[in-house]
């Protein structure tokens, strides 16, 4: 019989939106107490286990919330709130969530529909938008691959938006020489397409792997996951079925181009991600384009980590924090292409799109809402009226309004016979 094991580090990478760099970044976080009881569970649910816990049990009662905080509250919710809007639900800020996000994260998520185009400056869900919400990927990785389809080079795109789509795709090792050994093979793979382009790699990773008669030693011998290959495989063919269905329709953009398939790709890439746009700082450093000049770094799984003096500006997929914020899945690209986009960035501001929320409501919706209001505020000042009847004529209340008219009729007897 075999026996499991379970070692609980306690901790977990976490995806968090931090409005203030305005991005989705890894953060490695403790886990909850529900989560470490889940984990323990996992090793007796198939046969007899232990589960070791690397931390102390101060460290489960001081850092260790009960639960973790629902997704909602703290990730993005570019997706959640054009999917409301294409169904027609206008006040997205009081509208009656499972689990309300607070509202500074409703007016981000405004903001980026509207650097993308996804929605008008009246709130209003444009084309594209309608074309974005078809595909199950960011708002941003989706404009890309419209950016693609339209340009009749999806082909281009499909591979890396199957792959950003999955996770842990290279292998990596605790053990040093086996790590070595993986990085040399990770290297190896991005030098065959340049060693300049971590989008390029991912493409050609899933590429080789498609076309290899064996994909699962391909994978081992490359150090790469065969089940994260092989699920952008299906993910693939579904962006594939929905780009052809865009295609059919009257008013999707068709557009030419007489660019290198190397440049295609970072300029669809520039058309989905100009919002994550840095250039280069300080050393080795550079600093976001997007209002809020975080300084990020590249990180060191990037085939463009070293290389940072050769480049001047960089478009990026994630941000992971540990020390320092680091940037992963990097590519080198040309202001050029970003410069008629990067003012949008700073095109609209919290408080127009505030208003937005608010007031873009149909008349019907208005009126609606004010009967309701209405009704509740007539509720609520009968309710007041009948307490106040009853608090005047119990027992209490006429005793005590009985004692206050004698106490003023005896004042007013000493006042009379002291003028006497």
């Amino acid at each position: 019989m075999c026996f499991r094991y379970v070692v609980d580090s306690g901790f977990v990478k976490q995806l968090n939106h931090n409005p203030r760099a305005g991005l989705d970044v890894l953060e490695i976080v403790p886990i909850s107490k529900s989560e470490a009881i889940q984990r323990a569970g996992r090793a007796g649910r198939t046969s007899s286990g232990k589960c070791h816990r690397i931390y102390s049990e101060e460290f489960w009662e001081k850092c260790m919330p009960d639960h973790m905080i629902p997704e909602i509250k703290r990730t993005s919710l570019t997706s959640v709130v054009l999917t409301l809007k294409c169904l027609e639900v206008n006040d997205v800020i009081r509208f009656p969530y499972l689990d309300p996000p607070e509202e500074r994260f409703i007016l981000e998520a405004l903001r980026k529909l509207y650097q993308c185009s996804a929605i008008d400056r009246v709130g209003n869900v444009t084309d594209l938008g309608r074309f974005i919400i078809e595909f199950p990927l960011t708002p941003n990785l989706a404009c890309a691959l419209i950016k693609a389809t339209s340009l009749g080079c999806e082909d281009l795109l499909l591979p890396v938006a199957a792959m950003l789509s999955v996770e842990h795709v290279f292998i990596q090792s605790g053990v040093t020489q086996k790590q070595k050994d993986f990085e040399n093979s990770h290297k190896t793979l991005s030098e065959m397409v340049g060693g300049d382009n971590d989008f390029a790699t991912l493409s050609s990773i899933f590429e080789q792997c498609k076309s290899s008669d064996n994909p699962i030693s391909w994978c081992r011998k490359h150090a790469v996951h065969w089940r994260a290959v092989k699920s952008a495989f299906s993910v693939e063919k579904q962006l594939r079925d929905i780009t052809h269905k865009l295609k059919q329709l009257k008013n999707f953009p068709l557009e030419s181009h007489d660019t290198s398939k190397n440049e295609l790709l970072r300029r669809c890439l520039c058309a989905g991600f100009f919002s994550n746009v840095a250039r280069r700082s300080i050393g080795r450093s550079f600093c976001t384009m997007d209002g809020n000049g975080s300084v990020v770094h590249i990180h060191p799984s990037s085939a463009l980590f070293g290389q940072e003096t050769n480049l001047e500006w960089i478009l990026f997929h994630s941000v992971l924090v540990t020390s320092k914020i680091y940037v992963r899945t990097v590519c080198p690209i040309r202001y050029e292409w970003v410069k008629d986009l990067l003012p949008k960035l700073h095109d609209v501001d919290a408080y127009e799109l505030s208003s937005v929320a608010r007031e873009e409501i149909t008349k019907e919706e208005l009126a609606k809402w004010e009967s309701r209001e209405q009704t509740k505020q007539n509720s609520e000042a009968h309710e007041a009226s009948l307490k106040k009847m009853q608090k005047r004529n119990d027992d209490k209340s006429i005793s005590d309004a009985r004692e206050r008219f004698l106490h003023r009729k005896q004042q007013k007897l000493q006042n009379i016979s002291a003028q006497q």
